[in-house]
């Protein structure tokens, strides 16, 4: 008994030190010049119960302040008078919030007395004013008692301890890494597991601001990557969150310090894998949060759509230096080519100077604009010219690389998220109108109920409400064909689904077409692996998808290209992703690479519900399309995904019918002519099955090359029945 009361004494006391380590942590954090406001606002944010520890923890950290008597007067004036203000009674927000700006105003008084003649001391000046009543705000959605409250403000008071330990962290640096990306990737992760991708992405990318440029695409995406797929599998989450974040950072900072971010990446995903525990996840929504949920959705697309235009700006703004840096950096160039002429009279100031006045005016230096005297003593007053315009273009691609790669990133994230956003407001749009002729026609065959709602665009979900099954007497069938003809689409056989002593009516919409396909593959003569890929796979939306993509080339490197885009297209295509905008990351990731890879893309899909086709070619060979014994070309003339910048597709819509055949091929098969005696124009006999006419188009092409085929040959024959 003894123990357990020790032990139940000691938790508090644990709990409270180490409150007030972070109070001290905090505490030495500044947000601006001479002024550190995260350890005053925890003292008013915090309970009573800890407050004592906060106040110690605070009033040390005010020992690292430059006015160290104005940091402890304000946290002993602030402790004392919520001290007295709770023997009285409780303290109200309000009270909290006052007592900061109190503090938040003298230290403003101290920072203007000291004069303000820079943008610095204004900007010290503004955080002042601002910084602590709204960190006491944010902080106290930690504290509060009423749980609906602290409901309401966990993310602002999440987001405002990441900050705060981040930018704690921030002014040191190790191996050339700022140190504030360790903190900032821990509350990354927290944030994603408790609230989701979104809040995971944006606590990221708050906290990678203050890390620094490179930490914050890197770990933006880092807590939408985990926060993803932490429901479906939580070691894949962390894993690919983890390779995300660091290939983020290579991206946005090169080669010389991702090792060690790398590091600590993995130092900060080791020990969050085992604690993860301990936090509760986010909670599945009801249905009216979900709506909401979606609805915020798109507009985190649509601000990370603004984020990505705010980038691709701040890229041309990053090319700017200040006169004193550009100056430097002249001088230095000057300096290296200066130093092998002895005796020039030439003033390099004056050199210097002309150059720089150049760069920021017009961008380059020409000879046209040089001054006489300088071309005409100078020898070197071209070589020079050239230098200094080398400067310039470094820094223009050094200014555009990374945060042009970031802007990008953004831009891709936007696509998806939007594609997924509108995906679930379709499949939720309700159709009244049909709604209406289904309970019409219902009660025509007998079938009483309280409403009916029809939901989807394309997929249909019809569900009717409060009927009595014993009162049924039609078929499955009757009640199925109403559903049909009124939602347009065919609709599988009604189930009854009990529900608290109410019955409901359900039915969805199922396939119309099914599909056949066979597929074949040969090597080019002399190679032991085949450079294309054929792949067909079917998504949860009921959309089928065959895919021919040729590597450029034969053997390994163009198998590993076609396969590389094959995969890519298959897992985002599965994902819900929109075919252009998969095709477009397809490119982008082929196009980066520094070797030359690119590959042709086939793509073909078709929604086995509606029956509409589409084939998307990128510098794919013709696909050909068979029907009533007669053949129909469907060709376009685009260049390969990766050789441009960006993708040129081609996309043509069609309508399947039960009977079609769709044959694919790549150029290997193509380039024998073997297809226009199998597939003429008219006249084609009927084939049992796409396995023989995939096996016959196949062995035809192998025989019309006779001893070999100089190219790589796919075939894939789809029947639609």
């Amino acid at each position: 008994m003894e123990i357990s009361l020790a032990r139940s004494k000691l938790k508090p006391a644990f709990a409270g030190i180490l409150s007030g380590a972070a109070a001290f942590v905090l505490g030495t954090a500044s947000i601006a010049e001479g002024v550190k406001p995260f350890g005053i606002s925890l003292i008013c944010a915090v309970g009573k119960e800890k407050r004592k520890y906060v106040f110690a923890g605070a009033l040390l950290a005010s020992l690292t302040d430059k006015n160290i008597w104005l940091s402890a007067f304000c946290a002993v004036y602030i402790f004392i008078v919520l001290a007295a203000k709770e023997k009285h009674g409780g303290v109200f927000i309000y009270t909290r919030v006052l007592l900061a700006l109190s503090a938040s105003a003298l230290r403003a008084v101290y920072i203007a007395v000291g004069g303000i003649g820079s943008v610095a001391s204004v900007f010290s000046l503004i955080a002042a004013v601002i910084s602590y009543p709204a960190f006491t705000y944010a902080f106290r959605g930690r504290y509060d008692r009423k749980k609906e409250l602290r409901r309401v403000r966990y993310e602002i008071s999440l987001l405002a301890f990441a900050f705060a330990f981040t930018a704690a962290a921030a002014p040191f640096e190790l191996f050339g890494v700022n140190l504030g990306i360790i903190p900032a990737a821990g509350f990354t992760l927290c944030a994603a597991r408790r609230k989701g991708f979104a809040f995971g992405g944006i606590c990221g990318t708050v906290c990678g601001l203050v890390a620094g440029g490179a930490a914050t695409g890197a770990l933006g995406v880092m807590g939408m990557a985990y926060g993803l797929l932490a429901g479906e599998s939580e070691p894949l989450a962390v894993i690919l969150g983890y390779m995300l974040s660091v290939s983020g950072y290579y991206y946005l900072a090169g080669a010389e310090t991702t090792p060690a971010a790398a590091l600590m990446l993995l130092a900060v995903t080791a020990a969050f894998y085992p604690l993860r525990k301990k936090i509760a996840p986010a909670e599945p929504a009801p249905s009216a949060e979900k709506r909401a949920m979606d609805r915020r959705m798109s507009r985190y697309a649509a601000t990370f759509s603004s984020l990505s235009s705010l980038f691709y700006s701040v890229s041309d703004a990053a090319r700017e230096q200040s006169v004193s840096e550009l100056n430097a950096d002249i001088v230095k160039t000057v300096d290296e080519r200066c130093g092998h002429c002895a005796g020039c009279e030439l003033d390099k100031s004056e050199i210097t100077n002309f150059f720089t006045r150049e760069i920021r005016n017009n961008g380059v230096v020409t000879y046209a604009r040089m001054p006489s005297h300088i071309t005409y003593r100078c020898p070197n007053a071209m070589a020079l010219a050239r230098s200094v315009n080398g400067l310039t273009a470094l820094r223009h691609a050094d200014g555009e690389k990374g945060l042009k790669r970031m802007a990008d990133e953004y831009s891709a994230f936007s696509a998806i998220l939007s594609e997924a956003a509108k995906s679930q407001e379709e499949s939720r749009r309700e159709d009244r109108a049909a709604a209406r002729e289904i309970k019409s026609r219902l009660a025509e065959i007998g079938v009483t109920c309280d409403g009916v709602r029809v939901s989807g665009a394309r997929r249909r979900e019809v569900t009717v409400f409060g009927v009595e099954p014993e009162k049924i007497s039609c078929s499955p069938a009757d009640i199925s064909g109403v559903f049909s003809g009124a939602a347009g689409t065919k609709m599988s056989d009604p189930e009854l689904v009990p529900h608290d002593g109410y019955t409901l009516l359900r039915s969805h919409s199922v396939p119309g077409f099914r599909m056949e396909y066979a597929k074949f593959s040969e090597a080019k003569s002399g190679e032991q692996v085949c450079g294309d890929t054929v792949s067909v796979f079917e998504s949860d939306e009921n959309r089928f998808v065959c895919l021919v993509s040729d590597g450029m080339g034969s053997g390994r490197d163009a198998a590993l290209t076609s396969r590389l885009s094959a995969i890519m297209l298959e897992k985002l295509l599965c994902v819900g992703a929109e075919k252009e905008s998969a095709l477009k990351l397809l490119n982008k990731a082929l196009s980066e690479k520094q070797e030359e890879v690119f590959a042709t893309v086939d793509l073909l899909e078709i929604d086995r519900i509606t029956g509409k086709g589409e084939i998307i070619k990128a510098g794919a060979a013709p696909s050909i399309l068979i029907r009533g014994g007669k053949s129909y070309n469907l060709e376009s003339r685009t260049p390969p995904a990766g050789i441009m910048k960006t993708v040129i597709a081609d996309k043509k819509t069609f309508e399947v019918r039960k009977g079609d055949m769709i044959v694919m091929m790549s150029d290997g098969i193509m380039q024998t002519g073997s297809e226009k005696k199998i597939l003429p124009a008219e006249g084609i006999p009927p084939m049992p099955s796409a396995r023989a006419l995939a096996e016959k188009i196949l062995r035809d092409a192998r025989d019309e090359l006779g001893c070999g085929g100089e190219d790589d040959m796919s075939v894939c024959v789809i029947r639609v029945y």
